[in-house]
Formats: C-alpha cells, sequence, structure tokens
C-alpha cells in the first residue's frame, strides 16, 4: 500500500532537484526582492502538480533536466496564480502565513505575481516544446478569462451551476490537465496516453476544486491554513450554495437577499449542496480512476491512483 510518506520517499530526489530549480529561479540581485520571492519559496504546498508532470514524463522519453525544468515553472506558474487569487479576494492568509497583499501591500503583490509568470516562461522557453509552450500560454489564457468571469459575476443570483463547471474547469481543472500531459508530451509519448492524461487532469481538477470548495464552508481557518467561508463573503457563489439557488431553498435565499452571510453559512454546513458536492467530487474522482486503469502499467500509474484517492479524501 502507497502511503503519503512513500508516496513523497518515491519523488524526493527529483521533488529535491525541482525545489533548488524554485529557490534558484526565485533569487535577485536585489536583497529585498530576494528575501519577498524566498519568503513565497519557503510557503511550499503539496507540490501535487510537479508531481504530476513527473508522472507524466514517465510515459515517454524525455530529458531528466528538462522534466525537472518544466515541473519547477508548473510550481512558479501555479504560485503566481495564488498570488494574484488573494489580492481579487483580499485574502490575508495562504497556507498559514500572511499574504504579501497584508504584508506589503497589493500593489507589491501584484507585480510580484507578474514576475512570477515571467520567471516560469523562462523556465518554460528553456525546456518546453513549442506545441508545450503552445499549450501552456492557452492554458493561462483559459486561467484568466475564468477569473475576468468569476470576478464579473461576483454577488450574482443569475450565475448557473454550468457557469461554475466552466469556471472551475479554466481556474484549476486546466492546469492538473497541463501539469499531467506536459512531460508525456515532450517525451513523445503515444498520442493517446496523451489525451488520457490531459482528461485524467480535468477529472481530477475538478474533483479537486469541489472539494476545495467543501471545505472552504465546513473547516475552520486553523485547519486549512486560510480564511474559511471566504468564497462566500467575497460574492463568489461556489456549488454548494448555487445548489441551493437553484433548488430555491427559501431560508438560505431570505438570510441571502437580507446579507445574513454568517446565517447562509451555517444553513450550507448541512446542507443537501454540501453532499451533492461530494457525490460529484466522487464521480469525477472515479472517472479519473477508471480513465488511470487504461494506462500502461507502471509504478507511477499506481501512485497516480494513490494521489487522487487521497486528495478526494483530504481535510485542508
Amino acid at each position: 500500500m502507497i502511503t503519503s510518506a512513500n508516496l513523497y520517499d518515491y519523488f524526493e530526489n527529483d521533488l529535491s532537484e525541482i525545489k533548488n530549480i524554485i529557490t534558484l529561479n526565485l533569487k535577485n540581485r536585489d536583497s529585498s526582492t530576494s528575501t519577498l520571492l524566498n519568503s513565497l519559496a519557503a510557503t511550499e504546498g503539496k507540490m501535487i502538480r510537479a508531481i504530476f508532470t513527473l508522472i507524466g514524463g514517465s510515459f515517454g522519453e524525455i530529458d531528466k533536466s528538462k522534466l525537472y525544468n518544466i515541473a519547477a515553472g508548473i510550481e512558479i506558474l501555479h504560485l503566481a496564480t495564488l498570488v494574484h487569487d488573494d489580492i481579487i479576494d483580499d485574502s490575508g492568509l495562504r497556507r498559514g502565513k500572511e499574504t504579501i497583499n497584508i504584508t506589503h501591500g497589493a500593489k507589491t503583490a501584484l507585480f510580484t505575481g507578474d514576475y512570477l509568470f515571467a520567471q516560469a516562461f523562462i523556465l518554460f522557453s528553456e525546456s518546453a516544446s513549442r506545441e508545450s509552450f503552445y499549450n501552456i500560454s492557452k492554458t493561462i489564457k483559459f486561467i484568466c478569462q475564468s477569473e475576468i468571469n468569476q470576478f464579473l459575476s461576483k454577488y450574482s443570483l443569475n450565475s448557473t451551476i454550468l457557469d461554475y463547471f466552466r469556471r472551475i474547469n479554466g481556474k484549476c481543472a486546466s492546469l492538473f490537465s497541463l501539469s499531467l500531459s506536459l512531460g508525456a508530451l515532450d517525451g513523445h509519448a503515444d498520442d493517446k496516453i496523451i489525451n488520457t492524461l490531459k482528461r485524467i487532469g480535468y477529472y481530477v481538477g475538478t474533483a479537486f476544486q469541489l472539494i476545495d470548495d467543501i471545505l472552504d464552508i465546513t473547516t475552520p481557518n486553523t485547519v486549512l491554513g486560510k480564511p474559511s467561508g471566504n468564497d462566500l463573503f467575497e460574492g463568489i457563489y461556489t456549488f454548494p450554495l448555487l445548489f441551493e439557488i437553484k433548488n430555491k431553498n427559501v431560508k438560505l435565499l431570505s438570510a441571502l437577499e437580507s446579507n445574513d452571510l454568517s446565517t447562509v453559512s451555517d444553513i450550507l454546513k448541512t446542507s443537501d449542496g454540501i453532499k451533492t458536492a461530494r457525490k460529484l467530487a466522487e464521480k469525477y474522482t472515479l472517472k479519473a480512476l477508471s480513465l488511470i486503469d487504461t494506462l500502461p502499467n507502471s509504478h507511477e500509474k499506481t501512485i497516480l491512483k494513490s494521489i487522487i484517492d487521497k486528495l478526494l479524501k483530504r481535510e485542508y
């Protein structure tokens, strides 16, 4: 059985190389900028996207140094999106630490996110193929479009569940899909395998975001490492709320119309919206696992199944 510990043990050397690349690429001759970037690098998360890139690469033949650069670029790209997310959401906490927009202000945070995007592209330009570079650019465009749509639809009772899924496809699922397929693409894996990895990434990313939206409602700040309930208070309506609106939960709608968000939050915690979101996350997870079964047998394939199972059961 693969546990969280031996999962990271298997990729320990690879992840160490990727972390070194990230640290090296976030160094800056200006000491204050360097300190700021190093503080970001120190708050690394689970590195799931980097691991996905490594797993995707195992289905092809790609030079390890190129694969590490691409994986590091993906992690820096993800970090850039988080920095910008925190500005948009006016979030003060990320991974248990104060965000840059709190410690240095929104303008500094904005330029820091831009800097990270640029640095990620430098790494991609050094190691990714032209086709991969195109896919990366398309994914960033999709992420940005989804962020714009989310911002323009804040507090809108006209937002639909379909709008929600379109949004999370861009914001979350697209980057999972990209991460899982890039290594295989540049490793010249079979087209069928590459396309399967892309679809797995989309299913996993969708399930991941559904779970994220459940946890945002049901889990306290101390466990999440970021403000819980932030989406609701920022007017970002996620699946559980949209489900209750669609099904005309009178008590919830009344509280929402009177801006009693604490009551809305309390109603959501035990709502059918939460239960349905969890069932959907399980559905997308099963779709991903079913597709994984079609991939060639390997240790990485087994690890991928284990990761996906753990993502569904995570508590933060």
